[in-house]
């Protein structure tokens, strides 16, 4: 046995961390912990990596339960009463995909986020280097914490919107119900969106009975008038006769003068009234097109009406989308929201703040250790360096050996076969120029002569 196995009496075996449950190798990844790093530390160290790595998961889940319901809200913004397929489906599917990337971004967060000094107190420049990363863990928590919000208070939420209802289609009521006209400052309440397209529809049925139909009506009702009068009299005259025939009244039974009066009364009313009666029908049919036209225009009103009352009842309906319900929540609930809100931003903060505060372990000192080796592996060089014209501030550089190794090797190598190159071009050309100097009607040819010439 060596010293250093001597010395050591903490030997854990090469897979100590296999042997641990899925759960925990999860809770690893979710962490994004180094398991072959893991499996060397004592199990303290490896329940800490669990422990970020279930407030990672924690996050990813109520992400999902937070997105899900915000996309429900967002898919059927009414009341909780009624569960449409399409709406549930495409939330879970929604919140599926939003929990995922918000996981993935927690983990990234989590696991990029570095060490403290090794010791358990937040120094001002440890707080400064984690703002950025605590900037979005606090973005993702707001995002989270609001549907979370208004699910938990969602009954009272409810009852609110079924409130803001009733004041858009009937405006405010007093405590008995009835309609108010103004409110408790003296300052007139406008109508609910009922109300008000009530008082539309009446004017324009008024306008509609008073002036559009007053000329087609003003002469059937006088024709109406006559024809009651001529029937009055008629049956007036009708019932003399019969009196006078009784011989009552001073006059003598049978029919004499009287029943010959009444008779001839009764017959001339009759006639009047049948010409009347012939007049009006002789009225309507002269004006039958002015009232099919007035009948089409009453028709379209309530056709009108009858659509704004249904566009009043679907916007309604829709009152109750996120946004609205974010808002009731703020107003109605605020310390409750407010509580809510900040405890989400605990939970989604604490991993970060946790390993600014965490006492480095043996987990760290590895995970150091192993940058280290792979630095030296391939031959990456860290030092300081003066910075000019900064007040002599250090800062850290990289010198990558292998890299400077390799760039030497290559340069020198081109420079290599551009000096041969040239050689070799010197050469053939000294060649070439004695065989030009023994041979020159080797490389030029003169034609002789013509006998023309």
């Amino acid at each position: 046995m060596s010293l250093v196995e001597s010395i050591d009496q903490y030997k854990y075996p090469d897979d100590a961390a296999m042997h641990q449950s899925t759960i925990s190798k999860f809770l690893w990844f979710c962490a994004g912990a180094d398991m072959q790093l893991l499996k060397h530390c004592p199990q303290s160290e490896r329940i800490k990596e669990e422990g970020i790595g279930g407030v990672v998961l924690a996050t990813g889940v109520l992400a999902f339960l937070s997105s899900s319901y915000a996309f429900y809200r967002v898919f059927n913004p009414g009341s909780s009463e009624g569960t449409p397929v399409v709406a549930i489906i495409s939330s879970i599917a929604f919140g599926l995909i939003w929990s995922l990337i918000i996981f993935n971004l927690d983990r990234f967060i989590v696991s990029s986020s570095g060490h403290g000094d090794g010791t358990e107190k937040i120094t001002l420049d440890e707080f400064i280097g984690a703002i950025p990363r605590l900037l979005m863990a606090l973005i993702i928590g707001f995002t989270l914490s609001k549907p979370l919000e208004i699910r938990v208070m969602q009954s009272e939420l409810d009852a609110i919107l079924k409130t803001k209802q009733m004041e858009y289609k009937y405006g405010r009521k007093d405590a008995n119900g009835q309609q108010m006209t103004v409110d408790e400052k003296g300052v007139l309440v406008k109508p609910g969106a009922y109300d008000s397209e009530k008082i539309r529809w009446d004017s324009e049925k008024s306008k509609l009975k008073d002036v559009e139909f007053k000329e087609l009506t003003d002469g059937e009702e006088a024709i109406n008038a006559k024809i009651k009068d001529y029937r009055e009299k008629e049956d007036k005259f009708t019932n003399e006769k019969y009196t006078q025939a009784g011989g009552k009244n001073g006059y003598a039974a049978g029919r004499g003068t009287g029943y010959k009066d009444a008779e001839a009364n009764a017959d001339k009313y009759a006639k009047l009234k049948d010409e009347e009666t012939a007049n009006l029908e002789k009225y309507k049919q002269d004006h039958q097109s002015d009232y099919d036209q007035k009948a089409k225009k009453e028709a379209d009103v309530i056709k009108t009406h009858d659509e704004k009352n249904k566009e009043i009842e679907d916007t309604a309906a829709h009152m109750g989308g996120l946004v609205n319900r974010i808002m009731w929540a703020h107003e109605a609930f605020p310390i409750v929201s407010w509580a809510l809100t900040l405890l989400l931003l605990a939970i989604e903060v604490a991993p970060i703040l946790y390993k600014l505060m965490i006492r480095n372990g043996p987990y760290h000192y590895l995970t150091e250790n192993q940058r280290e080796i792979v630095a030296a592996r391939y031959a990456v060089e860290r030092k300081a360096n003066a910075l000019a014209g900064n007040n002599g501030q250090q800062a850290e550089i990289e010198i990558f050996h292998q890299a400077e190794a390799s760039l030497k090797s290559s340069i020198a190598h081109l420079t290599s076969e551009g000096r041969l190159s040239q050689q070799a071009l010197d050469k053939f050309e000294g060649i070439v120029s004695r065989d030009i100097d023994n041979n020159p009607d080797k490389y030029v040819k003169i034609d002789p002569p013509s006998r023309g010439a």
